[in-house]
């Protein structure tokens, strides 16, 4: 009874806070969800349109790397690729909100899992941390790399199996995929986190166990989950190194501001419960009311054992992260200042959602070892503790809908002419029944448009597209050098076919797009002219094709594709290994 009243809890405060989402169904989000919905689009429409991989998007500021941006191809290897494919752009979002949901919230009960083995516990562990304020501010906000969290649990709890005995390879294999999701996801902050969470505690057991094993075995794990990813790590590393995302961080919360964003019902997206020292409350407020926070507290005072130590430690150095850079040796102030990855993160308060589940993880422990003691007598006790929880989750559940009803009221124009030869426009050229704060980049690429003013593409400098409209545009493709004409006949996101009349040798054709050195060419080598694609022609080519690679791609393919192979074989050798135990 007690694990389905757990059950039932978990989807109970997932389905709540998304039943605004849930009851009107045919809606976009505001503020940066075009963007995000931008991102996902390109993945269908690279691939059912076009046949191709979603390498280049074309359609922002004059064309970037698509699947070198942290942010962009993020459902391209993920479970929720078949609803993109499959359904209209706003009943997949909602698919797969839910869907990563309901996945951290399995992923919070897993992880609870190693620690007690009372229901009501783990689900005290998923209503505090799955579908908190926190969670429901960011994910209303479109903020989707958030989303990515949701593998945090799921990493430490299959650290937590690697280290049982015997170990099972199958538990280091399936915690480099989480490590590897966590990049595919576009993790941003969570993948990052999770190191940093997962090396603290395993240098906290390492210590209190006086064993090497939990880093050797984190170690493992994250060279596999370094080499799972490639395809896509080697890609984001090359445009991290051309376009650096440094952001300066000095903001900073008192614990009574803390208390605040933790305990204060009231936490709508346009809620101001409490001063904050930049941006908006969608950055700092994480509802999961005073009983929670009694909880929490109560795991960290309380609660024994050298886990849970272990978790306590880790726990309180982010909570101290989260309060910023109060000091000038604050450990925010020093990790963003010293640490390379760090340097591209603002906002600390973002190191407390992960906080919450390492204390919840310990508040569970501790009132697990309550019930199965006092289970003997009180069988029931169990289930009555998963009835509380469920109360707890819904109260949570409550607060984060609040946010969540206000973000979906997007509403597209009527028509959008989708026969439109690409071409690039400065300014969206379409926009929302009602207007939000920046121009649609999602309506644009209904219209086969490229937006040039546009935002949610890596910070380059170098942008030379130009306007359909601008003086100096001479068309799409054009000889710049040199005698001849060029005409573009066929176009997708990756590529370029076009036709040469009338060059001589070394005449330069131009292709309206911002260059990168991803860019490759039939005859010729790509050149950078005035931040353009350009290619000097050799003579006699009439038929020039142009495509896009992304650097690292194919080395991150190879290597990828060989751990993949090697952790299939690893795990089908377990298999064998135990079918003949079994036998014998």
């Amino acid at each position: 009874m007690a694990a389905l009243i757990a059950t039932v809890s978990m989807l109970a405060t997932a389905l709540v806070v998304l039943l605004p989402w849930l009851a009107e169904t045919r809606t976009f989000g505001f503020h940066d969800w075009d963007v995000q919905t931008s991102h996902r689009y390109l993945v269908v429409k690279s691939l059912l349109d076009h046949h191709e991989l979603p390498f280049w998007n074309p359609y922002a500021c004059g064309g970037f790397p698509a699947w070198g941006y942290v942010e962009a191809g993020t459902i391209l290897v993920s479970p929720w690729l078949p609803a993109y494919l499959a359904l209209p752009m706003n009943l997949a979002i909602r698919v797969e909100v839910l869907g990563m949901a309901l996945l951290g919230a399995a992923g919070a009960y897993a992880a609870g899992s190693r620690f007690t083995k009372s229901h009501g516990a783990r689900a005290l562990v998923a209503a505090l941390f799955a579908v908190n304020g926190r969670w429901a501010l960011q994910t209303a906000s479109g903020h989707t790399w958030h989303l990515a969290y949701a593998f945090l649990p799921w990493a430490l709890f299959f650290f937590e199996r690697a280290r049982q005995r015997p170990h099972r390879p199958r538990d280091l294999v399936l915690l480099g995929a989480t490590f590897a999701a966590l990049v595919y996801a576009g993790g941003i902050y969570p993948l990052p986190h999770t190191v940093l969470a997962l090396g603290f505690y395993a240098i906290a057991l390492g210590v209190l166990e006086r064993s090497a094993r939990p880093l050797a075995i984190l170690g493992i794990s994250g060279l596999l989950g370094v080499s799972l990813s490639a395809p896509k790590l080697l890609p984001m590393l090359d445009v991290f190194g051309k376009a650096p995302r440094l952001v300066p961080s000095t903001e900073a919360i008192d614990m009574g501001a803390l208390f605040t964003m933790l305990t204060a019902p009231d936490q709508g997206f346009h809620s101001r419960p409490v001063r904050v020292p930049a941006y908006g409350w969608h950055e700092w407020g994480m509802y999961i009311g005073l009983p929670g926070v009694l909880l929490l507290l109560f795991g960290l005072l309380l609660v024994q054992g050298k886990r849970e130590a272990a978790l306590k430690v880790v726990g309180a150095i982010f909570g101290l992260l989260g309060l910023g850079a109060f000091h000038p040796h604050a450990p925010w102030t020093l990790l963003h200042a010293h640490v390379p990855v760090f340097k591209s993160q603002h906002v600390p308060s973002r190191f407390l959602y992960p906080a919450v589940l390492l204390l919840a993880i310990v508040a569970a422990s501790g009132i697990g070892r309550i019930v199965e003691r006092a289970g003997r007598r009180r069988p029931w006790l169990d289930a009555a503790l998963a009835v509380l929880v469920l109360l707890l989750g819904l109260d949570v559940a409550k607060g984060a809908q609040r946010p969540m009803a206000q973000s979906m009221w997007m509403v597209p124009p009527d028509h959008i002419p989708a026969d439109r030869p690409f071409h690039f426009e400065k300014n969206p050229p379409f926009h929302y029944k009602r207007r939000d704060w920046a121009g649609p980049m999602y309506l644009a690429m209904l219209g086969n448009t490229g937006v040039l003013d546009c935002y949610g593409a890596p910070p380059f400098e170098r942008k030379g597209a130009l306007a359909a409209n601008d003086p100096r545009h001479r068309g799409e493709v054009f000889v710049a050098e040199g005698k001849g004409t060029a005409r573009l006949v066929e176009w997708s996101p990756n590529k370029a076919t076009i036709t040469i009349e009338g060059a001589e040798a070394g005449a330069v054709v131009v292709y309206n797009m911002n260059y990168d050195e991803g860019w490759r060419a039939s005859a010729g080598e790509v050149e950078n002219l005035e931040n353009r694609v350009a290619v000097r022609l050799p003579a006699g080519v009439t038929t020039l094709s142009l495509w896009y690679r992304p650097p690292g791609f194919l080395p991150g393919l190879f290597v990828g594709l060989a751990a993949l192979a090697g952790a299939i074989a690893l795990v089908r050798a377990e298999k064998r290994e135990e079918e003949g135990e079994v036998r014998g």
